[in-house]
């Protein structure tokens, strides 16, 4: 019986302790996080895989009903200034799918060939109603839905994928109910 609750206690720390790369809100559970960003059926393709074989940090999960091809035009070497308005919803069902409280800005980037794509994202701390607990995250989104997404509840974040030409989505969201400004630059770097 002993030897039984050992291994039931090592399995059940070994599922709680992994991390599963969701991004989440700043109340979500775990389940919760599950819930709202996991589809079922098949993974749409991965895209490009780094030489020890990985997606190239993409997650395995996806938006559903993707509308790929929208947003204010940023090229893949670019700065922009901008702001997150208060209850903006940039994806038709961000809020279903992602987080009931989240507002977001949306930005397409074209790339030329294969390489890596980093978006760097910086938070305008000074502005009124700023809450680092509620700083929100920058999205990576391939055209088949599947996304990369940076950490979040800090000032100063960034993420990168391996991208194939063609356009991909850079998503800016916040949880805070207030307008936020922030300054976005992308990175391409071919391979």
């Amino acid at each position: 019986m002993r030897q039984i609750s050992g291994w039931l206690s090592v399995a059940v720390l070994t599922v709680g302790c992994s991390s599963n790369g969701l991004p989440t809100s700043p109340t979500a559970t775990p389940s919760s996080a599950v819930s709202v960003s996991a589809v079922s059926g098949p993974m749409p393709p991965t895209g490009l895989r780094s030489v020890d074989g990985s997606d190239g940090n993409w997650s395995p999960w996806f938006f559903r009903s993707w509308q790929p091809g929208i947003g204010e035009p940023l090229g893949p070497n670019a700065t922009i200034d901008a702001v997150v308005a208060a209850n903006d919803i940039c994806v038709s069902n961000l809020r279903v799918v992602w987080d009931a409280r989240s507002s977001c800005k949306r930005f397409l980037v074209s790339m030329p060939s294969e390489g890596r794509l980093q978006a760097f994202l910086s938070w305008d701390a000074a502005a009124p109603g700023f809450d680092e607990s509620l700083a929100g995250e920058v999205v990576l989104v391939a055209n088949a839905g599947r996304f990369a997404a940076s950490d979040w509840q800090r000032t100063e974040l960034d993420i990168w994928a391996l991208v194939q030409p063609g356009d991909y989505t850079v998503l800016v969201m916040t949880y805070v109910p207030v307008s936020l400004p922030f300054r976005l630059r992308t990175e391409f770097r071919p391979l």
